[in-house]
């Protein structure tokens, strides 16, 4: 799919925030849409397996699955697939080819208790959902809540290997659905803005306001990630009963006034072509002020800090 930029520039030039809110309806309809699959669907089954790459914005995604199906009278429980991850510290725990513990491979998940809480769940059992301290890398002994599904609820499992066979495999009737940046920006016949970058964007300005890492160490991990994407996310997205396009026509402009000066003032730069390419594409955008975005904004609900 593409996005025009001379539509892009033309829209910001005239009429910034209708444009925003343009693209913001463009979104929200496939949230919709996907709620609709979501309940076309309930007689097969109440889990939803939502996957897509990093910075795809996912979460924030579920989230508005979630609101859409309770508008329709179904409540639906959210579950991160991070809370599944297993101990770094197990010997078994997958590694790159450095030997650094591989967070993007689906082995770094306990995919086993995932497994038994998927087939409990659709037996209409209790499981107790866990939840990963990041901070002791390990899963909580004590941090964890019960659920199972009632009558007219669903639960949206969201992370990156949602869709993976491992997972499918344990609930074939699960819902599936994939949600990743799926448009490029395109100047009549020459890609201008890779939806890639998009992404890439995203994850920089995420880390660094909410994971106090910096665009250096964002770049530095790219690699792995896109070598994950490739093999354990992308490959499964053909599996969905519905894809959705979380890019926003206006949202290489809103990220330009951050980003750019993070990206130009590399102290080191592990990745100099990409980081070119992308420096080369944002100039092709007039830059607008994200603060200016609504709270509603998918970029202001998972990537830029609240005023």
């Amino acid at each position: 799919m593409r996005i025009e930029l001379s539509e892009i520039n033309r829209a910001l030039a005239s009429d910034p925030a209708g444009y925003v809110a343009q693209c913001d309806a463009l979104y929200q309809s496939r949230v919709e849409a996907a709620a609709d699959v979501v309940l076309s669907r309930l007689d097969q089954s109440k889990i939803v397996l939502l996957a897509g790459p990093s910075s795809s914005g996912k979460t924030t995604t579920a989230g508005r699955i979630r609101a859409a199906l309770e508008r329709r009278g179904v409540f639906a429980h959210m579950v991160s697939l991070d809370d599944y991850y297993r101990p770094k510290h197990d010997p078994d725990f997958p590694t790159t080819r450095r030997g650094d513990p591989d967070l993007e491979a689906p082995e770094a998940l306990d995919v086993d208790l995932l497994g038994q809480h998927l087939e409990l769940l659709d037996q209409g059992k209790e499981i107790l959902v866990p939840h990963f301290d990041f901070r002791r890398q390990t899963q909580s002994p004590t941090d964890f809540w019960p659920l199972r599904l009632k009558e007219n609820e669903v639960v949206i499992f969201e992370g990156i290997h949602g869709l993976n066979p491992m997972l499918t495999s344990r609930d074939p009737e699960a819902t599936r659905l994939f949600v990743s940046t799926a448009s490029s920006v395109y100047d009549e016949d020459v890609e201008v803005f890779d939806r890639v970058w998009m992404r890439v964007l995203r994850r920089i300005v995420r880390d660094f306001n909410f994971r106090a890492s910096s665009a250096e160490e964002t770049l530095g991990m790219w690699k792995n990630v896109r070598s994950g994407e490739k093999r354990f996310i992308t490959p499964y997205k053909k599996f969905a009963h519905y894809a959705i396009d979380s890019a926003h026509g206006y949202e290489v402009a809103a990220f330009r006034p951050i980003a750019e000066p993070m990206l130009t003032k590399l102290e080191e730069n592990p990745q100099p072509r990409l980081v070119d390419m992308i420096l080369a594409g944002m100039k092709a955008f007039p830059p607008i002020d994200p603060m200016t975005l609504p709270e509603t904004s998918l970029l202001r609900e998972e990537f830029l800090p609240k005023e």
